[in-house]
């Protein structure tokens, strides 16, 4: 914002619109904030130098600027309003669907009650088609150059992209789930698989298993059909394989 103010000056000066005999005319810097988080920085330029000397103070630049955040403002005193401005800032801060619908009918209301209704009708309308756009890709949203005359096809269009956009999920969730569900069981193939293989091999090194070593390798984890895949090259009895007593 220093960079701003002085710039200003040097233009001023460099085109000779004012004469510095007469003194540079005053300032009001302006911050218009529309972060999601607030603000939390000094709007005084002094107030973020580092500590100094005293002596050093009257040196130091002594900028300050209006801070207006706009999500600052409490949404149920932007939309009793009933201005532009809050219109606007209340549109920036919309966290779903309704409140942006709600948030569009009330800056169409106060278009219509302005006395430049012409001009800001056909800027803003052009402003919420690109703001809709990038929060909600795929938005059909209408060419009309007026906002108070597109309103309603606008809200009807904002609810099929809604209704699009939940269809749109719960197929997703379904494609997924039903990944996840052919994961698992080839996951569950493999492991039986293996288990079966096993059993086999042990059954043609040592005889039939028992019931209770059949049901542990039924539920053996795959960690743990591995381990005795290699014990059962090598191991002289079950005992070795399974490392408890044979029942």
């Amino acid at each position: 914002m220093l960079q701003y103010v002085a710039a200003l000056y040097d233009h001023l000066l460099r085109s000779k619109a004012v004469d510095i005999a007469d003194g540079l005319p005053p300032v009001l810097p302006i911050v218009l904030y529309n972060g999601d988080a607030r603000w939390r920085q000094s709007s005084e330029l002094y107030a973020l130098i580092r500590p100094h000397p005293p002596v050093l103070k009257p040196f130091q630049p002594q900028l300050k600027f209006w801070l207006l955040d706009e999500g600052a403002f409490p949404a149920a005193e932007l939309e009793d309003m009933q201005r532009v401005m809050a219109a606007i800032f209340c549109f920036e801060h919309t966290p779903d669907t309704a409140a942006a619908k709600r948030a569009i009918r009330s800056l169409a209301d106060a278009i219509a009650k302005s006395p430049f209704k012409q001009r800001l009708d056909r800027v803003l309308a052009h402003w919420v088609k690109y703001r809709l756009e990038t929060r909600m890709p795929g938005l059909n949203t209408p060419d009309a150059d007026e906002l108070t005359r597109g309103i309603n096809m606008l809200e009807t269009n904002i609810d099929r992209w809604e209704a699009q956009a939940i269809a749109r999920g719960m197929q997703q969730g379904i494609q997924q789930g039903m990944q996840r569900g052919i994961q698992q069981g080839m996951q569950q193939g493999m492991q039986l698989g293996e288990a079966l293989l096993l059993q086999r091999q042990l059954t043609r090194r040592f005889g039939e298993l028992s019931a209770a070593q059949q049901s542990k390798l039924a539920a053996a984890t795959p960690a743990q059909l591995e381990t005795w895949g290699d014990r059962v090259l090598d191991a002289a009895s079950l005992d070795e394989v399974f490392g408890d007593t044979r029942h």
